[in-house]
């Protein structure tokens, strides 16, 4: 069976090679990328490769994505030494997202908390 994708959205494209990005990760299900404009100094973003929008899921639709995008996130996380050296992971949604296609943001890096206090 075939990943939904949005022939629109720029993160399918990420996924399918028809945009360019920088690849940190990925498995059968899951891409991670740098942030092409990052608020600190390991910005990465972490996405499934199926469409999966942001709306959808705030209604309750296809919620068992998030073990598989935290076990990925986590990996991540690990292999980029943030489990040692401090991460901060954010979700933004409704008017703050600037795509709809799900996704996490692992930021660390520095020494004060990236993207300001929360």
């Amino acid at each position: 069976m075939a990943m939904t994708k949005d022939p629109d959205c720029l993160f399918c494209k990420i996924i399918d090679g028809e945009e360019p990005s920088v690849k940190v990760w990925e498995n059968q299900s899951f891409l991670a990328i740098l942030n092409k404009y990052p608020k600190a100094p390991v910005h990465i973003l972490v996405m499934p490769k199926e469409h999966r929008s942001k709306l959808a899921l705030v209604q309750g639709k296809g919620l068992d994505l998030y073990q598989g995008l935290m076990e990925a996130v986590y990996e991540v996380v690990r292999e980029k030494g943030l489990d040692k050296r401090g991460y901060k992971l954010v979700n933004n949604g409704g008017g703050y997202n600037h795509f709809d296609h799900e996704h996490i943001h692992v930021m660390g890096g520095s020494e004060t908390e990236p993207g300001g206090e929360t």
